[in-house]
């Protein structure tokens, strides 16, 4: 995955997490947070299922490269 596909991804994550109740961004904290515990009060809202894809894709990305 290049890097420009991971920025399209946080965009994305971003504009359908807009109206959530969460903290604002698409930090990794942020993402992490929202992997453990957005479905507590966002599963029910449109696109939950495909924020969370993207959470994932983001943060194995992170995982895959933060030692290099």
């Amino acid at each position: 995955m290049r890097i420009g596909e991971i920025l399209r991804l946080r965009s994305d994550f971003e504009d359908i997490t807009s109206g959530y109740q969460m903290a604002a961004g698409s930090d990794i904290d942020t993402l992490d947070w929202f992997i453990e515990n957005g479905h507590r009060s966002n599963s029910l809202r449109n696109g939950f299922d495909d924020a969370k894809k993207i959470a994932l894709a983001i943060k194995e990305y992170y995982d895959g490269t933060k030692n290099t």
